[in-house]
C-alpha cells in the first residue's frame, strides 16, 4: 500500500457523502432564518442534504417558519410534538426526548438509510460563522475521528457537555453545589465552569474528549446510532445533565472517538464581539503531501517544532 493511500482517512469524502442537518428547536423563530441558511451553505458540497427538526413548546412563529421551509427547500421535514412540556416538565429531559426522535428517524425512516454522516446543530444563534471550508477542514485532519465538535471564538462555552479527565472530570453543575457550603457561590462557580471556560487556539490540535458539543457536532451515522440521549443521569445521581453526557458516554464505551475541532469555529463568544479570527493557512497540493508525510515521519508535535524553527529569522 502506498504512503498516501495509507494517510488517507476511512471515511468517506465530503463529495461522496451525503448528510443529514438536524437538531431540537423551541422559540427559534428570531434566529433560525441566519443559523439554518448558514449551516445549509455551508453544507453544500456534500453530494447530498437532508434537513429535519424536531419543534417543541414553541410559543412564536417557529412552526411557521418550518412550514415555510419545507415548501422552499428540496429534502427538509420538521416534526412539531406540541406542548412537551405537559408530558415532560424537565427541559433536559425534552431536548433529548427531541434528539431521540432524530435517532429514531435514522434508524427507520427509508429516506434516510443511506445516511453517511449526521449534523446535530443548535439553531438559536450559535452557529453564526459556520463556512463550508471549515467543514471541509474536518476532513483533512489527521486524527480518526468519528464525532467532531465546534470551537468558539474567545471563551469555549459549553462546559456543561463538556467530559474530560482533566479539563472537566464531572458534572459542572454539581461540583459548583458541592462547593458552595465550602467558598461561597461566586467562587463555586468560577472553580466549576467560569475558570474552564479557556480560549481554544483555532490553530490548535484537535482535543479528545470523553463528551463535548459546542452547538456543533458532526458524526458518522455508525457513531450516532450507538447512543441514546437523556436529560437525567443516573451514574451522576439521577441530576438534571446535558443530554450530551449520556448519549456520548454510550459511545465511547463502544469504541467511538470525539473530538474538538478547535479550527471549526461556529460563533463568537468574546463579551464585547470584536476578535477577529485568525487566518488558518490550508498546505496545497505538493505542500500538502509535505506536510503529512512530515506528520507520518515525524509525528505532529515534533513536525511542527521544526516549521516553527524554519520560520524563525
Amino acid at each position: 500500500m502506498s504512503l498516501i493511500k495509507m494517510l488517507k482517512k476511512s471515511r468517506k469524502s465530503i463529495a461522496d457523502a451525503t448528510v443529514l442537518l438536524a437538531g431540537p428547536v423551541r422559540n427559534a423563530s428570531a434566529k433560525i432564518d441566519d443559523d439554518f441558511g448558514r449551516l445549509l451553505a455551508s453544507l453544500d458540497q456534500f453530494k447530498k442534504v437532508f434537513c429535519l427538526i424536531v419543534e417543541s413548546d414553541s410559543s412564536d412563529d417557529t412552526v411557521a417558519r418550518l412550514e415555510k421551509f419545507a415548501k422552499i427547500f428540496p429534502n427538509f421535514s420538521f416534526i412539531s410534538v406540541g406542548e412537551l412540556s405537559k408530558k415532560l416538565s424537565k427541559r433536559t429531559d425534552r431536548i433529548a426526548y427531541c434528539r431521540n426522535l432524530i435517532i429514531d428517524a435514522v434508524t427507520n425512516d427509508p429516506k434516510y438509510q443511506e445516511l453517511d454522516f449526521i449534523v446535530m446543530a443548535d439553531m438559536d444563534g450559535m452557529n453564526g460563522l459556520i463556512t463550508r471550508e471549515k467543514v471541509a477542514q474536518c476532513w483533512e485532519v489527521d486524527e480518526p475521528w468519528d464525532v467532531i465538535t465546534a470551537n468558539q471564538l474567545g471563551e469555549y462555552y459549553d462546559i456543561w457537555a463538556l467530559s474530560h479527565p482533566y479539563w472537566n472530570p464531572m458534572d459542572c453543575w454539581k461540583q459548583k453545589h458541592k462547593l458552595e457550603n465550602i467558598l461561597g457561590d461566586k467562587a463555586a462557580q468560577n472553580i466549576a465552569v467560569g475558570c474552564k471556560q479557556a480560549a481554544i487556539d483555532p490553530r490548535a490540535d484537535l482535543i479528545e474528549v470523553d463528551s463535548a458539543f459546542g452547538g456543533l457536532g458532526i458524526y458518522t451515522r455508525e457513531a450516532f446510532l450507538a447512543g441514546r440521549y437523556a436529560g437525567t443521569d443516573d451514574q451522576a445521581g439521577s441530576i438534571d445533565v446535558a443530554d450530551h453526557i449520556p448519549f456520548h458516554r454510550e459511545l465511547r464505551k463502544k469504541g467511538y472517538r470525539i473530538f474538538i475541532n478547535p479550527a471549526l469555529i461556529n460563533c463568537n463568544k468574546t463579551p464585547d464581539g470584536v476578535v477577529e479570527e485568525p487566518l488558518l493557512p490550508k498546505p496545497k497540493g505538493g505542500l500538502k503531501l509535505v506536510q503529512r508525510c512530515g506528520i507520518f515521519l515525524f509525528g505532529k508535535k515534533r513536525f511542527n517544532k521544526y516549521l516553527q524553527m524554519m520560520q524563525t529569522p
